[in-house]
């Protein structure tokens, strides 16, 4: 019997650009109850289908019950359905039930659990080797999510933090905390730091303003709902934006449900901000602006190197700024990274991950000539290990000998990826590249398979997505600071590069002299080939064939070519194939490769 696979990721709509994943729910698929009308439910869409169920409709579906599974933190889930359940592809019911909701505070009394009947789906099933599969990603609207949340007392503020002055601009790192206003006192919602984008969430619960001075006796609102105002100010405390009490009795303010979308604005000092930590170039190639967020691919050729569509490999230069101090104290910053074909991974680029690269300079009083301290320049590297101690040792060698030049100050990231800027560096913290990320540890060097020459690989290789996280702040608290190059194509597969001739490949052929043709087999393969050609040269002046095959961009050629040699003088002669790959590590290019064969005539 088919094995089937059911998998996806579900989420739930709090304001149009907030989606949160459902995490950690218990998804529920039944089978379908003779009542039913399958067909219609099964091209319903799902906001018709939506229904709350009570505790009878929970048990009273209990035996049409097919398979359960749990969602992982960002929603995840899969099914393994076949023999074992009975199944054998037709549509069924999926439920979702939940204890809890995502980010609920505890709460006086815990809310009694919760099943929602979402849908009923036919999938459309997909046959691969080891079975069928299909996949589901479904949001549940904002109307919904934010009324089933609120069943369990769970309510949410998402907003955005951007400049008065047009063009809007958002804002980071400032703290944004609500208010209710009550009659008796105003009730503290919650507060949060605006991310790279100015965004924030605020989640709080009915507790936060229901609760009076009297409580739990007395529980009162003027209104429904929270009447909602707001304070931002700085991470020193500066107030950027102060609102009054009575804002919160404004029609866009008053009563505000489980979800409240809003947008403030706050009024900035025009200057830039010159100590922010900021993630910018992969080596040569500005995250923004140089690399299609579409693909992961290059947009065209910088400083005279790669061009459009261009990929990565090898170990790639991560260049940016942090600042030697964050809101007063020491700074740190880290990478990691993301394979988009697993999303919500978020894995610190730490370790054998890391290559060695040049982040600054320092001086330290050292004696290089023998003639006594002075203050010299010493390098500063992040590597993956050999961490160096601080201040540097001196040699112990016999007074008024040479000690050389210093050795450099070496940096590793902690095992979750942290790197502490150097506070004795020099300038204003670490400017330039902050990391060698070696994606060979994500993606290894593999030598693609090949078929022999002349034929089709049997299964080419291509490569992955990644995005690249940064995060920033200080070295006591959490990161303050985050921006991310959303995609990146990196592929270190090697080239399938074969060639022969069909004359020299039978037995007892390897050395056989050739008379009237040649028959060249050649095979090229890679996601990215750039470009590829075969060529003949030789010592003797011989007539030149017609034109050999050749080619640009993916995924190469291969095939068999007939030559005729019959007109040619006796000599040897070299029978080329050449390629290189449409590849970068942001400074250097792939520099190609090429194989020979000799025959003689």
């Amino acid at each position: 019997m088919e094995t089937f696979t059911f998998k996806g990721r579900l989420c739930g709509t709090l304001c149009p650009d907030h989606p949160e994943p459902l995490s950690n729910v218990r998804l529920r698929l039944y089978r379908l109850r003779d009542t039913q009308d399958a067909a219609a439910r099964a091209v319903a869409s799902p906001k018709e289908t939506l229904a709350l169920l009570s505790d009878e409709d929970v048990k009273a579906k209990e035996p049409s019950l097919l398979a359960e599974v749990e969602t992982d933190a960002e929603g995840r889930f899969s099914f393994e359905l076949g023999e074992r359940q009975g199944y054998r592809g037709e549509a069924f019911d999926v439920d979702i039930y939940c204890g809890t909701v995502p980010r609920l505070k505890p709460k006086r009394v815990p809310p009694r659990p919760r099943q929602l009947s979402i849908t009923t789906f036919q999938p459309q099933w997909r046959r691969r080797e080891e079975g069928r599969i299909a996949v589901w990603e479904y949001c549940l609207p904002q109307r919904v999510w934010c009324w089933f949340r609120g069943l369990f007392g769970a309510w949410t503020i998402c907003g955005k933090v951007v400049t008065c002055d047009q063009p809007a601009a958002p804002v980071a790192n400032v703290k944004v905390s609500a208010f209710d206003v009550d009659w008796l006192q105003d009730d503290p919602l919650g507060s949060a730091l605006t991310d790279a984008g100015g965004r924030f969430r605020i989640d709080y619960s009915t507790d936060d303003f229901e609760t009076t001075p009297f409580s739990p006796g007395l529980d009162l609102e003027l209104t429904g709902g929270p009447d909602v105002y707001f304070r931002v100010e700085t991470a020193g405390g500066v107030s950027l934006l102060d609102e009054p009490p009575s804002r919160g009795r404004k029609p866009d303010r008053e009563n505000r449900g489980p979800c409240f979308c809003t947008s403030l604005c706050v009024d900035l000092d025009p200057a830039p901000p010159f100590e922010n930590p900021w993630f910018t170039h992969v080596g040569d190639f500005h995250i923004l602006g140089d690399i299609n967020a579409a693909t992961g691919l290059t947009h065209s050729a910088v400083l005279g190197h790669s061009g459009p569509g261009y990929g990565f490999f090898g170990a790639l230069k991560l260049r940016g700024f942090c600042p030697k101090t964050i809101s007063g104290q020491p700074a740190r910053y880290r990478f990691l990274y993301e394979n988009l074909a697993t999303p919500g991974t978020l894995t610190p680029i730490t370790g054998s991950l890391v290559t060695g690269v040049l982040v600054g300079a320092r001086l330290i009083l050292w004696d290089t000539f023998g003639t006594g301290l002075a203050w010299t320049f010493q390098s500063i590297y992040v590597k993956g290990s050999g961490a160096t101690t601080d201040p540097t040792p001196a040699p112990v060698l016999p007074p008024g000998t040479p000690w050389g030049a210093p050795p450099a100050h070496v940096i590793i990231p902690d095992d979750d990826g942290w790197i502490a800027v150097d506070p004795n560096g020099l300038d204003g913290g670490f400017y330039g590249p902050l990391l060698r990320f070696d994606t060979t540890g994500v993606l290894p060097t593999w030598h693609a398979p090949g078929n022999g020459a002349g034929n089709a690989p049997p299964s080419p290789k291509n490569g992955i997505d990644l995005a690249i996280h940064f995060e920033a702040g200080p070295v006591t608290g959490p990161a303050v600071f985050s921006n991310t190059l959303g995609r990146i194509h990196v592929n270190n597969w090697n080239s399938v590069v074969e060639l022969n001739l069909q004359e020299l490949s039978g037995p007892g052929t390897a050395c056989s002299k050739i008379t009237n043709a040649i028959h060249i087999q050649h095979t090229v393969d890679h996601e990215l080939t750039a470009a590829w050609s075969l060529g003949i040269s030789s010592a003797a002046a011989f007539p030149p064939p017609p034109p050999l095959p050749s080619g640009t961009g993916p995924r190469g050629g291969f095939g068999t070519h007939f030559v005729d040699v019959s007109l040619w003088p006796p000599c040897a002669y070299f029978v080329t194939l050449g390629t290189h790959r449409r590849l970068t590590d942001g400074e250097d290019d792939d520099e190609g490769t090429s194989l020979q064969v000799v025959f003689c005539k």
